[in-house]
């Protein structure tokens, strides 16, 4: 029998004797022809619902053979031998040459399992959700775009064809486990714990954001790069406990809001050790490990090192070691001369046998007379030349106990005076063990150019953490220049590990800068500041005081430029160094003339702490150091100083050391920038090179533009 339709339609063999059951017409289905063209992925085609009559199906035809084209009958399936092997081939689909398609199974038909059942064939008009539940085994149409599907597609009018699958629910939906569990429970501790996993991991990035620094800078340890101050003990503030005129330990307490509000991260003691004439003859110390009675008591000087650890400052001691060892070695080689004299009065062979004994006996009656002479004492005494081991003795001595009463670092003074003896090496790695892991050594660069020996330089240099150098600048410009280069392409640059340069343009023993450089004494110790390394400031700088000029007091011309500090007096007192009344040891320094760079040093030291191309050393590339320091220009006594840093602006120092105006054109070292430190005038305004104009003494330094 054939049925023709329109001849848009595909073209099925249907078998003659197709019983009129209501189950075989489930197995077709009058699908929609929009559906079909607007779908691209196989479709399930349920069986028609069984309401539906015998003549409606007949009356409507379900497919058209392609004229000309032979029918071929194919055998109709039943519900019976669904499940079994040959049900798997109960719908074959023809091509316009009635030809069967079943050279090569689909590609996306699935894999079918039969199963054997009696008694599952039975009719039912049940719909198709309710047979699969039940385990009733279905046939299902569906649309096979495989190579052949696709080659007959094309010749049937764009419509695949049809190809028959079975779909098996091997048990009940009471039979699954799944079914058991409480998804309520399930839904809920999932969306709970993916919002916590949420919750944590916003917080998470939250926390890195908001710890994260705001910028990139290296790492320093707490004296790199920082300020350092120098007091003079006697000469900084008389206290009114003592009211003698000398400065002590209590009236530096008094100052330290001073210190810390100048932005100063290390006060430097210069001397507070006992001495038979102080303050004026200060160096000739008695002892390493007391306080002078005039500054103060031990409990004096542990209140200071609470008081500067309170403000997150740190203290250093200057441990003054060749002219004490120097000292205490010719005490003691008079007084073994003494001795040796008093001996002689004996006999010849009395101090050959307790002196200088030349055979070592075991004898118990030479033991006895041994311990029982009074020249044993002679025999304890040192030798006439002081050894390497009495003056480790004596340094370890005070590093130790210093280091009891929580100082935070030592200048060894004169250590180049030892640094050629035997024993050096092993005696700096000796006092280095005992420092705190945060404690330092500075010692001055004497002592790294006098050393003669490898071993002794490389000491040095691993096992000092600041160089001092002082920076002569009565000179002019070009020296100046020649000294900062020495240092910036020397050996203290060859590594990273090296010491940092600790600079200094005055001290207790140089003259004051006001003195030598009249104008400029501001403008050296910002160009201090400006350079590589820890700048460090001696007190009465940072305003410009002077030497004593005090001719009744010409035999104290060594001290001359440790006059008392000038502080604003307060109301209603006579004094600001000390009680009104009281006249200091040297006449108190003069008022500082008025300068245009008032409050500078206090400017400077904030842009040290904020400025990375300032404050860091150099800079390391490929595990090369590089001082990232240039003197660009330094003719007519100006000079003009660069720090820069990668991927950040470079900063400019320009001072004019010389005593009159200078008009210069710059231009071809830099475009402009603005003014960060230096006058008022200037503060915040844009600079450019073209015509730059610098008064004597002043000084400034530029943020360049990018």
């Amino acid at each position: 029998m054939s049925i023709q339709n329109p001849e848009d339609l595909l073209s099925v063999v249907i078998s003659t004797e197709l019983p009129p059951s209501s189950n075989s017409r489930q197995l077709f289905l009058n699908q929609d022809q929009q559906d079909e063209e607007a779908s691209d992925c196989p479709l399930l085609t349920p069986s028609p619902p069984p309401t539906q009559t015998d003549e409606a199906l007949q009356s409507t035809p379900i497919f058209n053979a392609l004229e000309g084209a032979p029918l071929e009958m194919i055998p109709a399936p039943m519900l019976e031998n669904i499940n079994t092997e040959d049900g798997l081939n109960f719908m074959n689909i023809v091509n316009s040459s009635s030809k069967p398609l079943n050279d090569e199974p689909s590609s996306r038909d699935p894999m079918l399992e039969s199963t054997s059942s009696s008694g599952s064939s039975s009719d039912t008009n049940e719909p198709v959700c309710a047979q699969l539940l039940t385990q009733l085994n279905t046939a299902y149409q569906h649309l096979a775009p495989d190579a052949q599907a696709l080659f007959y597609n094309q010749e049937n009018g764009g419509k695949p064809p049809l190809v028959g699958i079975q779909l098996v629910v091997p048990k009940p939906p009471k039979d699954y486990r799944f079914m058991k569990w409480n998804w309520p429970l399930i839904r809920k501790t999932c969306y709970w714990s993916l919002m916590s996993i949420l919750t944590g991991c916003a917080a998470l990035v939250i926390g890195i954001i908001a710890t994260m620094p705001k910028k990139c800078d290296p790492p320093m340890e707490w004296w790199q790069g920082s300020t350092f101050y120098e007091i003079f003990p006697a000469s900084f503030q008389d206290s009114t406990k003592g009211a003698d005129g000398i400065g002590d330990l209590r009236g530096i307490i008094t100052r330290l809001d001073y210190l810390k509000d100048l932005g100063v991260r290390a006060i430097r003691l210069n001397s507070i050790f006992p001495a038979p004439h102080y303050p004026e003859y200060y160096s000739d110390i008695s002892s390493m490990t007391d306080v002078n009675k005039e500054l103060g008591t031990l409990d004096d000087f542990a209140v200071l090192v609470r008081e500067v650890h309170k403000r997150n400052m740190s203290i250093i001691l200057d441990l003054p070691l060749y002219p004490f060892v120097k000292r205490s070695s010719e005490a003691k080689t008079n007084e073994t001369e003494r001795a040796h004299h008093e001996r002689r009065d004996v006999s010849s062979t009395t101090i050959i046998h307790h002196v200088l004994p030349s055979v070592p006996s075991t004898s118990v009656q030479v033991i006895r007379n041994a311990l029982s002479s009074p020249l044993q004492k002679v025999k304890r005494q040192t030798p006439p030349y002081p050894s390497a081991r009495q003056q480790e003795h004596s340094v370890s001595e005070a590093v130790r106990f210093w280091q009891q009463q929580d100082v935070d670092g030592f200048y060894l003074k004169g250590l180049e005076h030892y640094v050629n003896e035997n024993t050096f090496v092993s005696d700096l790695r000796y006092w280095r063990s005992l420092l705190r892991p945060t404690s330092i050594f500075i010692c001055h660069l004497n002592a790294v150019d006098v050393a003669t020996s490898t071993f002794a330089k490389n000491a040095i240099l691993s096992r000092i953490d600041l160089i001092d150098v002082t920076i002569r600048l009565s000179n002019g410009t070009k020296d100046i220049k020649t000294q900062i280069e020495r240092i910036t392409k020397g050996v203290l640059f060859d590594k990273p590990s090296y010491p940092w340069i600790h600079w200094s343009t005055g001290g207790v023993n140089t003259s004051r800068v006001a003195s030598t450089m009249k104008n400029a004494s501001l403008a050296a110790s910002l160009l201090s500041m400006m350079l590589p390394g820890t700048p460090s400031i001696f007190y009465g700088d940072e305003i410009g005081i002077k030497d004593c000029e005090c001719w009744d007091h010409k035999d104290l011309a060594h001290v001359h430029n440790l006059v008392p500090m000038f502080w604003e007096k307060e109301r209603g007192s006579g004094s600001s160094f000390s009680t009104s009344g009281i006249t200091a040891w040297l006449p108190e320094a003069e008022k500082p003339k008025e300068a245009s760079l008032k409050s500078t040093i206090k400017e400077m030291v904030k842009l040290r702490m904020e400025a990375t191309p300032v404050y860091v050393k150099a800079v390391l590339r490929e595990n090369q150091i590089t001082a990232n320091c240039d003197v660009r220009y330094v003719e007519d006594e100006l000079i003009v100083i660069e720090r820069w840093y990668p991927r950040r602006n470079s900063y400019v120092f320009v001072a004019n050391f010389g005593d009159e105006t200078r008009i210069k054109d710059l231009s071809f070292l830099y475009y402009g920038g603005y003014v960060v430190v230096g006058p008022k005038s200037r503060m915040d305004r844009d600079v450019y090179f073209k015509e730059l104009t610098i008064l004597p003494g002043e000084a400034f330094v530029i943020k360049l533009d990018k």
